[in-house]
């Protein structure tokens, strides 16, 4: 299964923080730096899998459980938002 951003999703940075703002609802949703990394990763199609293996090299020294469990959190709490979907 794969991820990707919604593409009526509007981004809003403001200094070191992302909002996003739902197109349909307006809905906006403020995204902690876990978040904002997988949104950002997720501009291109990716799996559960590819997630992993990225956040693992940016982040060697943190134990795979560790970067699953989170990883596994962030995408539901994006998913529950509307604000990525399943794609393939």
């Amino acid at each position: 299964m794969r991820y990707r951003q919604r593409p009526d999703i509007n981004e809003t940075p403001v200094e070191d923080d992302l909002f996003l703002v739902a197109g349909d609802s307006g809905d906006m949703f403020h995204l902690d730096q876990l978040a904002m990394s997988i949104w950002r990763a997720l501009a291109e199609p990716a799996s559960e899998a590819e997630l992993l293996v990225l956040f693992g090299a940016a982040f060697p020294e943190t134990p795979a459980d560790t970067i699953r469990r989170d990883l596994n959190g962030a995408l539901a709490i994006l998913l529950r938002g509307d604000l990525i979907e399943v794609c393939d």
